[in-house]
C-alpha cells in the first residue's frame, strides 16, 4: 500500500498532459517577433499602393461636389435673371475688397428670397495658396493692375466658389473686350491656385503676365484630370451672352 507522502507527492492522472495540451495550443495561436515584422511589412506595402488610388478618388469627389454646386449657384443666378432682368451685381466687403467670393458677394441670391442654401456657394478646394511668379516677370510687374493676384494668405478662408461678373470685370481692369451680360462661377480646382479661367471666355483679353504662373493660353487655365488627378487648372460654369459651353473644365 502506498504511503500518504508518496501519493501526495505523486502527480494526480491527467494533469501533465492537459498542462501540455494548453501549452502547445498557446505556442500555436501566438507570433513570433520575425512573423509580427514580416506581417507589419505587408500590410504597410499594401496600403503605400493603395494611396494613390484613395487619393485619386478623393480628388475625383471633390471635383464632383464641386461641379455639383457650380450647376446649383449657376441655376439659382439665372433664377435671379428672371426675377430681376439682370444678373447680381458682386458685393465687395472688407475681407473681399474685389467682390469674387460669392458666399460674401452674391448676397442678393440669400436674401430677402432664398435663391441658394448656404451649401451651394462652397467650394471643397476654394482656400488659395499664393503663388510666386516664374520667369520674366517681377512680383511687382505680375501683380500690377490685376486685383485678382496674388490671393492674400488665407484669402477665401471659407472655402467659397468664386464669382466674376464680366461687367464689373470690365470696370474694374479697363477691359472693355469683356464688358458682356454674363458670368462665371470658378473653382479653384486640386491645386489650389487661380489659373486665370475667367478669361476663357475672351482668350484675347488673357494677360501677358498669366505666363508667370504657367498659363500661356486659355486652355492652360482649364483643369484637366488626364493631365494627373493634381493638375494645374480651374473648373469654370459659365453663363449668359457667351460662346462657350455652360462647364468647362474636370473631364466633362
Amino acid at each position: 500500500m502506498e504511503s500518504p507522502a508518496a501519493s501526495a507527492r505523486a502527480p494526480r492522472a491527467g494533469k501533465p498532459a492537459t498542462r501540455r495540451r494548453t501549452f502547445d495550443a498557446g505556442r500555436g495561436l501566438a507570433f513570433t517577433l520575425i512573423e509580427l515584422l514580416v506581417s507589419i511589412a505587408i500590410i504597410s506595402v499594401l496600403v503605400l499602393a493603395a494611396l494613390p488610388s484613395l487619393r485619386r478618388f478623393h480628388v475625383q469627389a471633390k471635383v464632383s461636389a464641386s461641379r455639383n454646386n457650380q450647376r446649383i449657384l449657376t441655376d439659382a443666378i439665372e433664377f435671379y435673371r428672371v426675377d430681376h432682368g439682370r444678373y447680381p451685381e458682386p458685393v465687395a466687403s472688407l475681407e473681399d475688397a474685389f467682390g469674387v467670393v460669392s458666399r460674401v458677394a452674391l448676397r442678393a441670391l440669400t436674401t430677402p428670397i432664398a435663391y441658394a442654401g448656404a451649401e451651394a456657394f462652397r467650394d471643397p478646394f476654394g482656400l488659395l495658396r499664393v503663388q510666386t511668379p516664374r520667369g520674366t516677370f517681377s512680383a511687382a510687374q505680375a501683380f500690377a493692375g490685376d486685383p485678382f493676384r496674388p490671393p492674400t494668405p488665407g484669402f477665401n478662408a471659407g472655402q467659397s466658389l468664386l464669382y466674376f461678373h464680366y461687367p464689373t470685370i470690365a470696370w474694374m481692369l479697363d477691359l472693355p473686350a469683356v464688358a458682356s451680360s454674363a458670368y462665371a462661377v470658378v473653382s479653384v480646382g486640386p491645386d489650389l491656385k487661380d489659373s486665370f479661367i475667367v478669361y476663357y471666355p475672351f482668350p484675347a483679353s488673357l494677360p501677358p503676365r498669366a505666363s508667370a504662373y504657367g498659363v500661356r493660353s486659355a486652355s492652360d487655365s482649364v483643369y484637366d484630370p488626364t493631365n494627373g488627378t493634381i493638375s494645374s487648372g480651374d473648373l469654370g460654369a459659365f453663363g449668359g451672352d457667351l460662346s462657350v459651353p455652360r462647364f468647362v473644365g474636370g473631364g466633362n
